[in-house]
C-alpha cells in the first residue's frame, strides 16, 4: 500500500531534465512525434494529447497523467493502476506547495483523472509533483524514484536530453530519416515562436509518409491542438 502519511514535506526533484523549460520543450517534442506518427499508427491517438495549456499523456498499460503549464508555474499529477492506491484526497499530495499550484490542481490538472467510486466521481492520482518556471526546479510530496515508480515513468522520454529524445522517439515509432529530419524542423519552429500558429507545407505533409485517411485525419487533430495547421501551399 502507499505510504502517504499526511505531514509529509515537499522534495526537491533533483535529476536534470525536471524542471519547468525541458519539460514543457520535451511535452513539445513528444507531442510533434506522435502528431507525424499517429498518422500510420491511428489506433495510439490516445497517447498524448493538449487541451489549452494541459498535457496528457498515456502507455495503454495503466499508467496516464496531466501536466498544466500554467501561469508560469507547472502542476502534474499521474496514475498508476498497477499500483495500489489508498483512499486519500487527490489534493494532499500537493501538500507544502504554494496556493497557486494548489488551485492550478484543483482547476486544471486533478479534472482529468476522475474516476468514479462508490458512484461518486473524484480524482484519483498517485503521485503529482509542481514547480515554478522562474526557478528552475521541481517538487514533490514523494522521493524522485517513488514518484517515478508512481506514475512520474511515463515522462521518461519527455525528460531526456534532446539528441536522446530524438533517438527515444525514432526508436519508438520506428521513424526513417526522413521523418526525423521533419521532427527536428517542426520542433525547432514550434520552441522559437511557442504561442504563434504555424502551418505545415504539402511537402513537409508528404515527408509523413502516408496517404491513410484515418491516420492523417488523427494527425490533423494532434497538430491542432498544437496550433499547427496544414497548408496547400
Amino acid at each position: 500500500m502507499l505510504n502517504l502519511v499526511g505531514d509529509i514535506e515537499k522534495k526537491a526533484i533533483l535529476r536534470e531534465g525536471w524542471d519547468y523549460q525541458q519539460l514543457w520543450n520535451g511535452c513539445i517534442l513528444a507531442s510533434i512525434a506522435h502528431a507525424m506518427m499517429v498518422a500510420h499508427y491511428p489506433e495510439i491517438s490516445n497517447e498524448h494529447s493538449w487541451d489549452g495549456f494541459n498535457y496528457s499523456v498515456q502507455d495503454n498499460q495503466g499508467t496516464r497523467g496531466t501536466i498544466t503549464f500554467c501561469q508560469n508555474s507547472v502542476v502534474a499529477a499521474f496514475r498508476n493502476d498497477n499500483i495500489e492506491t489508498i483512499n486519500q484526497p487527490a489534493i494532499e499530495l500537493f501538500q507544502g506547495s504554494p496556493k497557486k499550484i494548489i488551485e492550478i490542481a484543483s482547476t486544471e490538472t486533478l479534472l482529468y483523472l476522475y474516476e468514479s467510486i462508490g458512484g461518486r466521481d473524484t480524482p484519483v492520482i498517485t503521485t503529482g509533483f509542481w514547480g515554478e518556471r522562474n526557478q528552475n526546479q521541481i517538487y514533490s510530496s514523494h522521493p524522485i524514484n517513488t514518484m517515478i515508480d508512481n506514475g512520474g515513468a511515463i515522462l521518461k522520454r519527455q525528460v531526456m536530453e534532446f539528441s536522446s529524445a530524438i533517438n527515444a522517439w525514432q526508436e519508438y515509432y520506428e521513424m526513417n530519416d526522413e521523418q526525423v529530419l521533419l521532427l527536428k524542423g517542426i520542433y525547432k519552429r514550434k520552441i522559437a515562436n511557442p504561442s504563434k500558429k504555424m502551418y505545415l507545407t504539402m511537402n513537409e505533409i508528404n515527408m509523413i509518409g502516408t496517404v491513410n485517411e484515418e491516420g492523417l485525419e488523427e494527425s490533423n487533430i494532434s497538430f491542432g491542438e498544437l496550433g499547427i495547421f496544414r497548408t496547400s501551399l
